[in-house]
Formats: structure tokens, sequence, C-alpha cells
């Protein structure tokens, strides 16, 4: 979508919701004279949305909520899929579900998420391709069932008394307490789920049990709640690996009598002036196909590949709460949450990777081209020797020399959440209330297993082409690629690749508030808080992968298994194999005591990804709520300022000729003004205002002051940055909110952020001594600390940028309608958000383009219709192309990024009698794929996946 169509997109909006309005306005009349005849009570899906309302009309900044429909039963399966419906919201999914936040443009480690008013830190893994595991600052929705959920709030202003950290916003998840309940509360329910593409069927189980009693000594209550699930799907994928030009790793195999010949001659390979290697002719000296594909401007998949990902996930979830409340000036309370996500993937993959080596690895010099068709791809940014040049895509190609593989790469990881947290609020005197908490988290990510086992078939045939599908080529083989027969499983052509991470996230908490009600327009806040965060993580290698056993045919025949039914819902089944021989994980294992951690399979660490981060931030508030009227205008808001200090102790491995270990200490402050306003210009209509500065710190993975360093030759060093500081913004909102009937607001809100500084990789000329590092490390190099240049690599504060948008949001019931419409409604939100800032590049220069993570457009709406029976809704939620990677990881391409994704979700329930409930949910029920893009302007498929329609059929008692 492009930017002007967003605007229009907008504008439209505003126009339907203005149209919805207006009818509703004028049916007020006769609205009121129908309800002094018949009340209408409002539960289900309308009375959560009429909750959430509430919250935001009453908050003095922009907050958005979202409310469970009832107890154990919050709108959507996954808590991320829920917050999108938020304006200025978007998702990132990985297999199948939501995973991270995207906060008007601005990535997931810009946003803090606090669950029961104590920051948390939760991380999962995921694919390759996915950005694997959350090293950062993000947070991981997908690790929690969204049943032990009761409430979402989402600030995207600032107020002195909300912590620090987000230049995003601030999301506070809450669970279910006992004494909001009116009695005592029982809720079991059961579901079956069917992939259509796994043909699986998968279980959840929920259950609740709480009370609450009135006793001599006060109010007490107890509750508690399981969420079990274990779900089991496929995911089919193409990838390209990459892009690369036609004379990268060496080029082509040259044709017959080309001089200079490529590759040279080599007996061993069979390589001579006649043969690019053994069984593998050059091309005829008359042939202009190689002219035409060994250039610098034609571009063709990196590792062309099909996948198919066998995911099998259970998540267990459990919630207990504890209240007691001896006066009605008194209130304790002590919440448990344990969220354990167990995950194992095998990933099989066929892939043609002769077009990624070079000669020395026996790659694409020893591949003939021997047919070519290209496709146009524009003109290229990207900087370098093709800047201003046409550039082209193989749009259908036919090689000999392929060297195809067969890959199996095996994960498991486990995130154990877990947090406790004692609050209590006291009333001193009738106008002075002190509350107060501990609280301490943990989030261990344990991934002991992550196994790649590979092996091949040297130098066959293999054609791909695009010309009907650039998403999905179809590819085929010159042998049979289901018989494990015809591979090779010894050195140098098998890998097997064994690696371990674990990686523990700790906060702990101390807050302290007092509020002073000095008068009904006046209330004094003061507080403190501090915080102890530690990251720790470490990892473990096979030192060398290409140290394998050799099998023969006939022992790699009885390792092997055959991948079956790839293809189809969508990647066209037919026209590429959909079977393939592939390692039996489970017998290699038992043959080579894989995991036996000795001799061939000897793990040792892996220095530069074990490091550690201790961070230390004491803070203070000082805020005024106001509320008061001026010539006869509603006004209430809040102003104040935050203090905090933050202190930083983090370590890492310096790897030279031998690995040292190096600490390093920053700290820093910041004051942080706020404002909110908001003007209840009539009933109906509020008028808002915030002003900020906000603060967000550097995201984890910069941090470490380890890395490489090299002081022979040409001295280098990179590495992180402990030394960093946050990045600093002003932020400015402005809006206006119609309440033009029951449950219903029509709203506009413009925000700007001023982004003093970012984060980037950049290259130095510095002494050794202007690093920081210990001259230790210096050894006997005989490198002058004083006078020798070093090139020093890592990340830096460099200038941002202004970021600014703007939201529309619609909600309505549509009550003013006749019949059965009157039990309809729509919610109906777009975001458009703009922000650009200078990159800079490996290769020196700077470019300018969009905030990574950022989609200039992004729109959800949801159709529904709510009675006291039944209930049923259909979602659609759209996010623009977005960058995840400038420069790209391959420099030879500008940047990658996600491309456009539009996905509709349904839910559906019947109220059976007072106790039964049937329930139905639908994700991705038109089974959208996702897609990745390498480069601006060609656009190249980096990767095109999907996982197919997941519907959950389920039955929910409740006494």
């Amino acid at each position: 979508m492009s930017s002007k169509h967003g605007w229009s997109s907008g504008c439209s909006l505003f126009a339907l919701a203005m149209a919805g309005a207006m009818i509703a306005q004028g049916a007020s009349a006769q609205t009121v004279e129908d309800n002094a005849v018949e009340e209408v009570v409002v539960t289900g899906f309308r009375a959560s949305l009429q909750s959430a309302l509430s919250v935001k009309r009453q908050s003095s900044g922009v907050v958005d909520a979202i409310k469970a429909e009832d107890i154990a039963d919050f709108p959507d399966a996954n808590l991320a899929e829920s917050i999108q419906r938020v304006p200025g919201v978007s998702i990132t999914r990985v297999a199948g579900e939501g995973r991270t936040i995207t906060v008007r443009g601005l990535p997931p480690a810009f946003t803090r998420v606090r669950i029961n008013g104590m920051e948390a830190q939760s991380t999962s893994g995921a694919t390759t391709s996915d950005r694997g595991a959350n090293l950062g600052r993000g947070f991981d929705f997908n690790t929690f069932a969204s049943e032990l959920f009761s409430g979402i709030t989402v600030r995207k202003t600032a107020q002195a008394e909300v912590i620090e950290g987000s230049l995003g916003a601030t999301v506070d998840l809450e669970t279910a307490r006992p004494l909001d309940q009116k009695g005592r509360t029982f809720v079991i329910g059961a579901s079956a789920g069917y992939n259509d593409l796994s043909k699986n069927s998968d279980p959840k189980f929920t259950a609740v049990l709480g009370d609450r009693w009135d006793t001599a000594w006060g109010q007490f209550g107890a509750q508690a709640s399981l969420a079990w699930s274990k779900r089991k799907f496929l995911e089919d994928q193409w990838g390209s690996g990459g892009w690369n030009p036609a004379t990268v790793d060496g080029g082509f195999c040259t044709p017959v009598g080309r001089t200079p010949q490529n590759p040279a001659t080599n007996a061993a390979n069979g390589t001579d002036a006649a043969n690019c290697a053994t069984g593998v002719a050059r091309p005829a000296a008359n042939e202009t196909v190689f002219d035409q594909a060994n250039r610098s401007t034609v571009f063709f998949p990196r590792l062309p590949r099909y996948g198919r990902f066998h995911h099998d996930q259970e998540r267990t979830g459990a919630t207990l709460a504890l209240q007691w409340k001896p006066t009605s000036r008194t209130s304790l309370s002590f919440d448990a949450l344990y969220s354990n996500y167990d995950v194992k993937r095998e990933e099989n993959w066929l892939e043609g990777f002769s077009f990624a080596r070079a000669i020395s690895q026996n790659g694409k010099p020893q591949t003939a081209v021997r047919e070519l068709v290209l496709r146009n791809a524009g003109t290229s940014r990207t900087a370098g020797v093709n800047f201003g040049q046409t550039v082209y895509d193989v749009d259908f190609a036919r090689f000999d020399g392929v060297d195809v593989r067969s890959d199996t790469q095996h994960d498991e990881f486990q995130n154990v959440f877990q947090q406790y947290t004692l609050a209590g609020t006291h009333e001193l005197t009738d106008r002075i209330t002190v509350k107060g908490l501990i609280g301490y988290s943990k989030s261990d990510y344990d991934q002991p297993m992550t196994t790649t086992i590979m092996f091949q078939r040297p130098n066959t045939s293999m054609t791909i082409d695009f010309r009907k599908n650039r998403d999905q080529p179809i590819i085929t083989h010159g042998f049979d690629v289901t018989d494990a027969s015809l591979y090779s499983f010894a050195a140098p052509n098998a890998e097997v690749r064994l690696a371990q991470t674990f990686t523990t996230n700790i906060y702990r908490t101390v807050d302290l508030n007092l509020a002073w009600a000095v008068d009904d327009a006046l209330t004094i806040k003061v507080g403190g808080h501090y915080d102890e965060f530690s990251f720790d993580t470490s990892t473990f290698q096979r030192p060398n992968n290409f140290l394998v056993p050799s099998f023969t045919s006939a022992e790699l025949k009885n390792l092997t298994k055959v991948v079956t039914g790839f293809g189809g819902h969508g990647l066209d089944a037919g026209v590429f194999p959909s079977s393939w021989a592939t390692i039996d994980y489970d017998k290699f294992v038992a043959n080579q005591n894989l995991y036996s951690k000795t001799g061939l399979y000897n793990l040792a660490p892996n220095y530069g990804g074990i490091r550690r981060v201790d961070e230390k931030v004491t803070s203070a508030y000082l805020q005024a709520d106001l509320r008061t009227d001026i010539g006869g205008v509603p006004v209430r808001g809040d102003v104040g300022f935050r203090f905090a200090r933050t202190e930083l102790e983090s370590r890492g491995y310096q790897i030279g000729l031998t690995p040292q270990q190096v600490t390093a200490e920053h700290a820093y402050d910041d004051v942080l003004p706020s404002l909110n306003v908001s003007v209840d210009v009539t009933p109906d209509l509020v008028l808002r205002f915030s002003g900020a500065k906000t603060v967000s710190r550097p995201d984890l993975g910069f941090l470490t002051p380890g890395g490489s360093l090299n002081l022979t030759g040409t001295p280098s060093i990179s590495s992180g940055n402990p030394t960093l500081d946050p990045i600093r913004a002003w932020t400015a909102d402005v809006g206006a909110e119609w309440y033009f009937a029951p449950g219903a607001i029509l709203g506009v809100g413009l925000f700007y952020k001023d982004i003093e500084t970012y984060v980037q990789n950049q290259s130095q000329q510095l002494t050794f001594r202007q690093t920081g590092l210990p001259m230790a490390l210096l050894g006997s190099s005989g490198v002058d600390p004083d006078n020798t240049p070093i090139t020093v690599t890592r990340p830096l504060n460099t200038p941002g940028g202004p970021l600014k948008g703007f939201e529309i949001n619609y909600q309505q019931a549509f009550t003013f309608l006749p019949g059965l419409l009157r039990h309809t409604g729509a919610l109906v939100n777009y975001t458009y958000v703009d922000s650009q800032i200078e990159y800079f590049l490996a290769a020196g220069g700077v470019t300018t383009n969009d905030l990574i993570g950022l989609s200039k457009n992004a729109y959800n709406a949801t159709l529904y219709y709510d009675d006291s029976k039944f209930s049923a809704r259909i979602s659609a939620s759209y996010r623009d192309k977005s960058i995840v990677a400038l420069p790209a990881n391959n420099p030879l391409q500008d940047l990658e990024g996600y491309s456009p994704n539009l996905t509709f979700d349904m839910a559906a329930s019947y109220q059976i009698n007072d106790h039964f409930k049937l329930t139905l949910e639908g994700l991705n029920i038109f089974d959208r794929f996702n897609r990745q893009f390498i480069d601006s302007d060609r656009d190249s498929t980096f990767v095109y996946t999907h996982t197919g329609r997941q519907f959950n059929l389920g039955l929910q008692y409740k006494f």
C-alpha cells in the first residue's frame, strides 16, 4: 500500500465512521424511549469492549485496553493477536501465531511489558528465517496462554508514575483476582484444534477455581488457574537463502577455451580444459549463456530450497492469586505466575548449495549454466559497483554440476517463566494512600539441542523456474531425490553441527508510592522504584562441523527416512518434489551417541556468545493529578517528572589468540518530564494533549564488551559497546475522541516523536587506549597503545530523526438497526507512521530509509454479532512492508524486510445454558502466506512460508 493510498484509506475510514455516528445520533431519541421499556444487559464480547472503552475514556493520557469477555475467556487465543486490535499496534507472527508487537512503528525492544505491575522479560526461539531466539529486550507474547489473563492496558503516552524505558508503549498484563469476582468461581474448558495443512488434532485444557470469604479478620480471596495445550503442525516453505550476483564466490564455470580458465585445472576434482568437474563438461566455446549469466548485475538464489518443518509445542501456564482485605482501608495481594513453553522442531530441507560456495568448497566455479532467462529487476540503489545500473534476477535457469544437499535441523528449547509479587495498599487517612510492591521474576530459556545433519549428492543437474510464480519456483533435479543410496555421507560432503544456548533474565523489583489528595482538584503523588535486572547467556558448539563418520550407501539408507506430502495448500503440488530423503534424527542420534559431549561430538564454549549484563535502575517521581473546570469546561490531567539513574556492568570475551573476559561499567541519569491533559469539551467529546521526554535503553546485544581482536597485520577490533547512551526522544500527542453513543467512539490522534539518537554499527580509526579495553589484551603484540591506528567496528550512538503519524479509531454497536442487526457492531482502526533516519553503510557513506520495524500503513477491522446466546466475529489485520535489517546481512543488497501482510481470524460462541458454552476459533482462515524480501529495488523473495488454517472447537463449563 502506498503512502497516498494510506492517507486516502484513513480519510475513507473517517467518512465511514462519521456516517455511522450520524445515524446513531439520529436514532438516539428512539433508543432512549426503547430503553425505558426494555433494559438490555450487555455481556460477552460487547461487554468487554464497553469495559475497555471505559478505561480509555477515564484515562488522562492515550491509553487503550482489552478486557476478557469472562473468566478464562480472552478475546483471542494469543495475547499478541489481541493487542494488535489496538490502534497503532502491529504484530509479527512466527509459526502461525503472534510473537512480538510493534507500536507506532517502533520495534519490540522499544516497548516495556509489565505483569501485575512488575516489569518482565520473556524469551522464545524461532527458525533462522524468523530471526532465531530473542536475546534482546523485546517481549515474546507467544510463551503465555491468553486464558491466564483478565486484561491488557497499552499506555502510549508517558506518565511520571509509570516506569521509564519505553519509546513505543508500556503494556500492562493483568491476571484475575478473587475479590474482583462476586463469589465462588469454577470454570473448566477443553477444546480440540485442527490444522488443515498438518491434519492433526490438538488438545487444549483450562480450569479456574476461586472463592472469597467474609470473616472476622476481613475479606479473603484465593483463585488458581491452569492452562495447558499441545499443538503439532507443519510449515511448508520456499527459501532463497539470500541472492548473490553471479560473480560472487568465483563465478560460474567458463566455456571451453576461455581465458582465464575457471576453475583452474585440478586433477583431484576432475577439472581440466574440457571439464568443470568430474562428469560436468564445460560449456561449448560458442555458447553465449555464460556471458549472459556471469555478470555482477545478474542475481541468483544463494541457497534455493524447499523446507518442511514439523513443529511440536506444549504450553503450560498457571496462576495463583491470594488477597486479604482486613479493613476497608487496607488490602494485600500475592500473585504468582508460571509458564512453561516447550518446543521441538525439525526442519527438513532440500537445497542446491553450490551457489553459496567458492572453489575451495567445490562450489559455484564447478557449476555450468546451460540455459538462462532473466527478469529485469530495476535499477540498483545499493552502494557499490552496481549503483545506478540495471539489475536482473534469474527467471529460469538450467545447471549442471550442482551439489544438492539434504539438510535436517532439529531444535529443542524450553522457556520457563516464573513471577511472584506481593503488593499492598493502605489508606493512612481519608486523603493519604500508600502503595507498595515487591517482586521477583525469572525467565529461563534453554536450548540444549540445536542439531544440523547434512549430506549431499554432488555434481547433478538442476533447473529453477520462477516464470509462473516469482515467490515459489519450480525446481527439478537430475536424480531420484528420495533414494538415499544416491547421496554421499562422508567428508567433505557432509556436516554435523551441534550447539547449545542457555539464557536467563531475572528482575528484582521494589516499588513504593504515596498519593495525597490535597482536595478534590489536586492529588500529589510521589514514589520510588528500584530494579535489578540481569541477563546472562552462554553458548556451546562443536569445534569442527566437518569431522564426520563415513557411511556406505546401505548404511546411509538405514539412517534416513523420506519426507512426504510436501506442497499443496498454496505451494503448487506436483511441479516439484513432494518427497525427498532426509536423516532420521532419532536413528542417527542413537547410532552416533550424538549428545555424549565427548570424542567426535565434544562441545566447546563459543566465547562470542557468552556475555552478561547487570543493570540497576533507581528512580523517583513527583506527579500532580489535576481535576478542575476552566470556564465551565471540565479539565483533568497530570504533570510531573521522573528521575532515573541507570548503572550498568557488562561482561564478555575478547577473542584474539586466546579468549579473555572483559568487564565494563557505565552509568547515566535521565530527568523525564511529562504532561497529560484531557478536556471534556462536552459530555461526549474529549480533547487530549500529551508531551513528555522518554528514554529507551540500548538492546542487550549491543552492550557486551566482548568481540574479536586482531592485532597482527592491519589491527582491527569488532565488539559491542557497553558505554552506549540510551535512545532519548521528546514526544507529543494531540487527539480528539467523540463518544457519540453508548459503547461507541470516533477518535483521531496525531503523534510526534523527536528521536534524538539511534544505535548503529560504525567503523572508526582509534588507538587501543581510546577503545577503553584493558591494556593486558595487547600482550606482546607490539601494538603501540597511543599511536597505532586500529579499525574498530562497534555500535555507536548516531543521529536519530522525527517519527510522526496519526491514528483513526472507530468503534460502535449498531443498536439503532432493526431486528437481529441491532446485535451487530464494528471496530475499525487505521494508523499511518512515517520516520526516516540516516543509516551508516559498511562500505562508507549513508542512506536514508524507514526506521527498522516500521510499517507506514496498518489497519485492523472487526465485524461482530453478539446477543445473550450467540456471538460471532471476523477480524482482518493488515500491516505494510517493513524493514528488518539495514544494511542487509548480505552487503550486496541494501536491506531485508517483510512484505505487506493481511490476515483474517474469526471466533464464535454459543451459550447453551447458564453453565455450558460452545466455542469456535479460526486463525489465518484464508491461509495467507508470510513473505520476506531482500533488496528494495529487486524485491527478491527471501522466504515464502505458511502454516495452514487453524481451528479450535471447545466446550466450557462454568459454575
